[in-house]
């Protein structure tokens, strides 16, 4: 840090903290007084939310979806199942893949390189040889984690550079293009070196870790280490991937932002249900086909069934709602199954054809806004300047006139039974009424 006083250049190095003393020409004197320099130590705001964390959670997830464009028929993809992400092949050999973001930079800007002790390479290792030794997972014994291993590759991937002074690496990347008892000696030599040389005792952990597994296990472990490092450009990738599915070149910026979010907020969704589970190559194509291939237009599918309707069904909020604007009396037990007929297999349909690929959740939320927006128009005009005995005449106009109306879903036109359906979806989920009070009754 440069600081100027009375025309005399002071200089304090960057580390410095609190005070610091000040050279000051008075009086024909050189006076030492006393300055404080501004702390660059970081407040605890700044360490609870560094960007580091958010940029790490988005490289995860951003190589997720590449490996999902990528996956081939018969294949599954999983994050943070298995691992970070994992790949089922269809050969019962699976893939690991433990992803480590930096955002610090050398001098040149580009990421730093993976160190010989560098605390991702060791954890990473570290958290899969407790994962082969797992004894929770039925693999306390040898022939369980030697099955194990046998059936799995292990791939650290990173934005880090290769460090030229990684002699581990080099010697692990060696032994494994030229596999030999004599290179895979050299290996467990270099992983002793360093557990006995270095003084972080938790990175000393990590490598005892490593070794104190089973010989067998150890050595086939090391065999299936793979590094794929300077991964900086995964967004670019995707997008790539787009292209080669013959997405239009001008759509593959909207094409890209389109499916991010959707298998994010899939992905979310899946959290908070207890239901996330790996996804498979025929339900991603089934899926998100119409994303990645808008051309291939396809009519909604309409498939026949009687849904299961609710035990009670004066207990519906659809029901009470309609009831308390007097569109039919609490006795007329075939008009209110029918309606709640229409509502659940309304309900059912949109999930069979989100999961079928026939429409996005995207297209789903969009005609539930468009909807929304339309009642919320109607339900304005209606109750502006309406008199209290007007109240039920009023709601009742603005039911009438939205079940006349018939609404789209994507691309394809609902029918008037689906249309309702939608309403009292809507209504169910205590998205709209009819009364002025709906909300509080």
């Amino acid at each position: 840090m440069v600081a100027r006083s009375y025309g005399v250049w002071l200089h304090y190095p960057a580390q410095m903290r609190g005070i610091a003393d000040v050279v000051l020409p008075l009086a024909g004197k050189a006076v030492v007084v006393q300055r404080k320099i501004m702390a660059t130590e970081k407040t605890f705001m700044e360490e609870s939310t560094a960007p580091g964390t958010g940029a790490g959670f988005d490289y995860q997830f951003h190589y997720f979806l590449y490996r999902l464009l990528n996956m081939k028929k018969g294949q599954s993809i999983g994050l943070e199942i298995k691992d970070d992400v994992h790949t089922d092949m269809d050969n019962d050999v699976q893939l690991l893949f433990q992803l480590k973001h930096t955002i610090q930079t050398q001098a040149g800007g580009s990421p730093i390189a993976l160190t010989e002790l560098d605390s991702d390479l060791w954890k990473t290792l570290y958290n899969w040889a407790r994962v082969i030794s797992d004894p929770k997972d039925e693999r306390a014994g040898k022939a369980d984690q030697l099955k194990f291993v046998m059936r799995t590759e292990f791939h650290l991937v990173s934005n880090k550079s290769e460090s030229t002074s990684n002699k581990f690496m080099q010697l692990l990347n060696t032994c494994n293009e030229y596999p030999s008892s004599e290179n895979l000696k050299t290996v467990i030599d270099c992983m002793e070196g360093l557990a006995s040389s270095t003084k972080d005792t938790t990175i000393k952990g990590y490598i005892d870790t490593v070794l104190g597994l089973q010989l067998h296990v150890r050595e086939e472990f090391l065999k299936r280490i793979f590094f794929q490092l300077a991964e900086v450009a995964i967004v670019q990738k995707i997008k790539d991937s787009l292209l080669e599915k013959f997405v239009h070149p001008e759509k593959i910026d909207s094409t890209y932002y389109r499916l991010h979010g959707l298998i994010r907020d899939d992905n979310y969704f899946s959290i908070l249900a207890g239901k996330l589970t790996a996804i498979k190559f025929d339900d991603f194509a089934m899926r998100y086909r119409k994303v990645i291939s808008p051309g291939e237009k396809q009519s909604l599918s309409r498939p026949s069934f009687q849904p299961v309707l609710p035990k009670n069904l004066l207990d519906q909020r659809f029901i009470k709602q309609l009831l308390a604007v007097e569109d039919f009396p609490d006795t007329d037990m075939e008009r209110i199954t029918t309606l709640s007929t229409h509502r659940v297999r309304m309900a059912r349909r949109l999930e069979v054809w989100v999961q079928g690929g026939d429409v996005v959740s995207d297209e789903v939320q969009a005609l539930h806004d468009d909807v929304t927006v339309r009642w919320g128009n109607r339900h304005h005009k209606a109750f502006r300047k309406c008199h209290p005995d007007k109240i039920n005449e009023r709601a009742l106009d603005i039911v009438d006139a939205m079940r006349e109306e018939t609404y789209r879903l994507g691309e394809d036109d609902l029918n008037t039974e689906e249309s309702n359906g939608e309403l009292y979806v809507l209504s169910e989920q205590h998205a709209i009424g009819w009364h002025p009070d709906w909300k509080t009754l």
